[in-house]
């Protein structure tokens, strides 16, 4: 009896036919790799909508920030160049945009004309408030240290002038300054020793030739105090 042909018609219908290959066999991916894909396939879906739906979210998130700042920012220019009328204006930025650079910058000015108005306390409140809201690295810090310890000192406030400009000379490139004014503060204070010891500090930090010395007013101002304070 004749052995029935492959391509017989009763033949065929009568072998299995495989699963038909799917999208990740065509990658070469490992085999054990696309089974887990297949068995998690309910999972693994849910995490990347999640994923997709974060992703939008933080995209949206970042164009309204943007979109926040630029109208801070414009409004802060126009607060600058109100006038009479400047003030309230940057109030109105400090409290819209309160979480914004600009809203900062508005504080910082409205500080600054209090400051020239010649209201010290209110000047000082407003100081303290934008130090108090500076990152560590804030390229503001330096400038809010050195107007806040200077009402202070004005205020005779020595104890907390001193502790600011202590601060400021913890500063990268502040330190000669701060410790010519701690040693200006120590010597309003009546504390002697410790102004000698700030000026000492800032003639060792501007040390500089002989020649150079000579043509140096301020080194040569400091140089006399001290002498005084030794005496």
């Amino acid at each position: 009896m004749a052995e029935p042909s492959a391509f017989d018609r009763e033949n065929i219908k009568l072998q299995p036919l495989g699963p038909p290959p799917g999208l990740l066999d065509q990658f070469n991916l490992p085999p054990a790799f696309v089974a887990f894909v297949r068995r998690n396939r309910r999972p693994l879906l849910i995490v990347a909508a999640l994923c997709a739906t974060l992703a939008l979210g933080i995209s949206g998130y970042t164009t309204y920030r943007d979109h926040r700042a630029g109208k801070a920012a414009s409004a802060l220019d126009a607060a600058l160049i109100a006038g009479t009328d400047s003030r309230s204006q940057l109030e109105q930025v400090a409290s819209e945009f309160a979480s914004t650079p600009s809203a900062m910058l508005a504080r910082l000015e409205l500080a600054r004309l209090d400051e020239r108005e010649g209201q010290r306390t209110a000047a000082i409140a407003k100081y303290e408030a934008v130090k108090a809201g500076l990152g560590k690295g804030s390229l503001l810090k330096p400038l809010v240290l050195t107007k806040l310890a200077g009402l202070l000192e004005q205020d005779k406030q020595w104890d907390r002038a001193l502790a600011l400009y202590t601060e400021l000379a913890a500063v990268g490139g502040f330190e000669a300054e701060a410790s010519r004014a701690l040693g200006r503060v120590n010597e309003q204070a009546g504390r002697k020793a410790e102004a000698a010891a700030a000026y000492a500090k800032f003639l060792e930090l501007t040390a500089v030739t002989d020649s150079q010395a000579k043509d140096n007013p301020e080194r040569e101002m400091i140089r006399f105090k001290l002498n005084q304070l030794k005496d």
